[in-house]
């Protein structure tokens, strides 16, 4: 079995078990908008694909950002599983751990020796939310947004507010 064929059949797994969390008893939802299955691609074109993007809506559960859906990008390459997925916020969010390009800061997704081959998307998804939920100092992309978290919490909920009622997606 080719590379390619061993990614496609995890990815495939993978994104199986994200389409099953939308479900609203589903302990982490997460709404697929776009997989590299969704396309008519014949295997021919996929086996050329140097890296897959997944995008999909993240619904936070902490009283700030359960407002809002939060639209990311997964990004995986040929090395997948074996490597992790690289995930960008497409919806501005006002966070420590997100930058203002929308890269998303954690240790499972930065650190080579934390990620294990057998860690899935869902992993992936929940530990998202869980740090949007809870955002973790120690991995702030942004200092001041963290010192900000730290120091005033009013400020930081007010600007998180804010950017959420201008961006807002819909949690459905």
């Amino acid at each position: 079995m080719t590379n390619t064929n061993k990614l496609n059949k995890a990815l495939w797994t993978n994104i199986t078990q994200l389409k099953l969390s939308n479900k609203e008893d589903a302990p982490v939802r997460f709404l697929l908008d776009k997989s590299p299955f969704d396309e008519n691609d014949d295997d021919e074109t996929s086996t050329k694909n140097t890296e897959y993007v997944i995008i999909g809506r993240i619904l936070p559960n902490s009283d700030i950002f359960k407002k809002s859906a939060f639209q990311i990008e997964m990004k995986l390459t040929l090395n997948y599983p074996f490597q992790p997925p690289e995930v960008r916020f497409l919806t501005p969010i006002y966070h420590p751990n997100v930058d203002k390009d929308g890269k998303f800061c954690h240790p499972l997704l930065t650190k080579a020796t934390r990620w294990k081959s057998g860690t899935t998307l869902i992993d992936v998804v929940k530990a998202i939310v869980e740090h949007i939920d809870n955002p973790d100092i120690d991995y702030s992309v942004n200092l001041d947004i963290g010192k900000e978290y730290m120091e005033n919490r009013t400020e930081f909920n007010r600007k998180s507010l804010e950017m959420i009622q201008r961006y807002r997606l819909s949690r459905n």
